[in-house]
């Protein structure tokens, strides 16, 4: 048998054996065999075992044998040149055929480099081993206009100046930027900082969050890991977890005006037991009591009965805008915009909270007499005349407002950046007379009856808890039960629909009576990735 047939024996083992001839022995007729191999042959194959185990890439092997015939037989025609320009042919395979050939392949990778089509630059990288690539390189291709070559950069630089790691961290692309906070998250860099807390991509701040509370708490990592607070899930629990070290009324305050807005139990455990929340913040003890008659969630009502909430706070509310020179009143200015944006629809209030600055702001509201009517027209022409007094007094129906100003001002006076205002938790603002449905790993829904929710993907209901009027004595009474699956109703056109029933059940608190109601629910969910939404159907 030829050297050339044995170079496409089946056997991997026959076919190594005869790659590594030809390198030694081999001439220009098996150029074509071994470049295919080269860029085709994926195979790897054992040549040494235990202790020494290794492992033998056939592919490498063809490209190594290639290389050494070249060198004694230079080719009579360019298809080595073809078959790098080749866009059918895999990059990363070209780029090692490239790396293999080392010196040799300059000329062509330098041809590449300056190539319009960002494969044959991304050949181009991959033909220097990263950690072999110059610096220069790799900074000028931080810069290429493609978001492809540029990740192929990023895995080559291990040397960032200030200017690199910027301008990687606020890549368009948000690929790059992911890839740039993994490459730099253990470097001590302000640029890392900085790119921190200006991120909104929700999974390149969650990468952010895992570098950031592997560091000591300096001033600046504090700073850039508050703002994760505002975070829902993983991100925002993480990093209260880091916080809970500190003893800091700003922070509590901050960790105050989350439990106002957020509708996930578990995260709402987390930030109940914060140290110091009700030494700093008494006054989040009613909306902690609200928690507790309605929570669904044992590991909430484990947290809430062993805070001492009392029956009501002793303490008075201050006056958000006491202390606040006139640059911290502007901001508070603008949280109490902000707050009651999630509670009054405005488009008014959607264009101040859009502007670059309040006076851009101003401009907009009065040139198109956008002040509207109501409460948010009495907000905007205070906002306009810069009096936060007035924007203040502007009753929106829920104390709870109260308290987020309250929360927004003393982080502005402890100097820090607040937390964004969100809308107020319907956990908090709607009475317990309303059915309230939590969802496996997702949050608690609240429903009137015939009403109806969104709700995210793949999740079931968990519990349901509704209060109730005893029928023996009237009290309020706290009912509770699992929701179980009974139909699915596949008929529709555009939608799926899933019926769940669930069987509420609790004692009077009152007269200690046995008290019991069904409730029906459906879970509908779009055919072609459409909204999906809880509804309560029904009552007994």
């Amino acid at each position: 048998m030829s050297l050339a047939e044995e170079l496409d024996d089946p056997d991997d083992l026959a076919r190594l054996l005869a790659v590594e001839r030809a390198g030694r022995d081999g001439g220009p007729e098996l150029i074509g065999k071994l470049l295919g191999l080269a860029l085709h042959d994926g195979a790897e194959v054992q040549v040494t075992g235990g202790v020494a185990e290794r492992w033998d890439s056939l592919s490498d092997a063809a490209a190594a044998a290639l290389a050494a015939v070249l060198r004694r037989h230079p080719p009579a025609d360019d298809r080595i040149g073809r078959a790098v320009v080749d866009l059918a042919e895999d990059d990363e395979r070209v780029g090692r055929l490239l790396q293999i050939f080392g010196p040799d392949a300059e000329p062509v990778r330098r041809e590449l480099e300056v190539s319009s089509e960002e494969r044959l630059r991304v050949r181009a990288l991959r033909a220097v081993r990263p950690i072999d690539r110059p610096v220069d390189l790799n900074r000028r291709f931080l810069a290429d206009p493609s978001p492809v070559v540029r990740l192929e950069a990023l895995r080559g630089s291990s040397r960032f100046g200030p200017e690199d790691a910027h301008r990687a961290l606020s890549d368009p692309s948000a690929e790059v930027r992911l890839a740039a906070v993994q490459k730099l998250q253990w470097r001590d860099t302000p640029a890392f900082l900085a790119a921190a807390r200006v991120e909104t991509v929700r999974t390149i701040r969650e990468q952010y969050v895992q570098a950031l509370v592997r560091r000591p708490l300096t001033d600046d990592v504090f700073r850039a890991l508050l703002g994760y607070l505002a975070d829902d899930g993983w991100a925002g629990r993480t990093a209260a977890g880091r916080l809970r070290e500190l003893d800091n009324p700003g922070v509590v305050a901050a960790v105050a005006s989350r439990i106002l807005v957020v509708d996930d139990e578990a995260h709402l455990a987390a930030l109940a037991e914060f140290p110091h929340l009700l030494e700093y913040a008494p006054e989040v003890s009613e909306p902690l009591r609200c928690l507790h008659r309605s929570a669904t969630d044992g590991e909430l009502l484990g947290v809430l009965d062993r805070l001492p909430l009392g029956e009501r706070s002793p303490y008075p509310l201050e006056d958000p805008a006491g202390g606040l020179d006139p640059a911290q009143q502007a901001r508070l200015l603008r949280a109490v915009l902000g707050w009651a944006h999630g509670i009054v629809e405005s488009d008014g209030l959607a264009a101040w909270l859009a502007a670059p600055d309040d006076h851009t702001a101003a401009d907009w509201i009065t040139e198109h007499d956008w002040f509207g009517t109501g409460p948010a027209a009495d907000l905007l022409r205070a906002a306009v005349d810069g009096d936060l007094r007035r924007a203040l007094a502007v009753d929106l129906g829920t104390d709870l407002l109260r308290l987020a100003h309250v929360f927004t001002a003393r982080q502005i006076r402890a100097g820090l950046d607040p937390l964004p205002p969100g809308t107020l938790s319907r956990l908090l603002t709607e009475g317990p007379d309303l059915l309230r449905v939590r969802f496996q790993r997702g949050r608690t829904v609240v429903l009137r009856l015939h009403g109806s929710a969104a709700i995210g993907p793949r999740l079931t209901p968990a519990t349901a808890l509704l209060h109730v009027p005893c029928p023996g004595c009237g009290t309020p009474a706290r009912l509770q039960g699992t929701p179980q699956w009974t139909y699915r109703d596949e008929d529709r056109v555009r939608e799926v629909e899933d019926g769940y029933a669930a069987a509420l059940t609790g004692a009077c608190p009152a007269c200690g009576g046995p008290v019991r109601t069904e409730v029906l629910l459906s879970l509908t969910e779009g055919r072609f990735d459409g909204p999906r939404e809880v509804s309560w159907d029904a009552r007994s």
